[in-house]
């Protein structure tokens, strides 16, 4: 994988490489789709599993955290940013692939239940995302 790296590693610091997949959602109104979390706001998606394909890892999650069954329409591209947690002692680099996807039918309440679909107008969805490369992935829509 190719693609801006966001963040900035600590030196001598050894990171967990963690593959993810994120969903670029967005209405035809403009709205797009993000997760409230406790951590902040997010785009639908999250890590690969081992033996997940991109696809299944991606409607894996967007169901998990919305509720609903996505489905992917194109690869946006790749981007990877360095998560430092010093407090916990935990240091990862989010190594990501973003889809263009729509949601198409509820399939019942999101399986994590602190995470809340959420429909935001494009600049305020993008000024509150909490990762920098997340809200490079939704320019893609934007």
């Amino acid at each position: 994988m190719t693609g801006p790296i966001f963040g900035t590693p600590r030196v001598g610091q050894s990171y967990n490489v963690q593959d993810c997949v994120y969903a670029v959602i967005k209405r035809e109104n403009g709205d797009v789709a993000v997760a409230r979390t406790p951590k902040g706001t997010v785009l639908l998606g999250g890590g690969i599993e081992n033996g997940e394909s991109e696809q299944d890892a991606l409607c894996r999650e967007a169901y998990e955290e919305s509720g609903y069954r996505a489905r992917i329409i194109s690869r946006l591209g790749f981007a990877s940013q360095y998560v430092n947690n010093p407090a916990k002692d935990r240091y990862r680099l989010k190594r990501a692939t973003f889809f263009l996807c729509e949601l198409t039918e509820k399939l019942g309440p999101p399986v994590d239940q602190d995470h809340k679909l959420v429909w935001m107008p494009y600049k305020e969805a993008h000024e509150s995302l909490l990762r920098p490369f997340h809200q490079w992935a939704l320019e893609f829509v934007g």
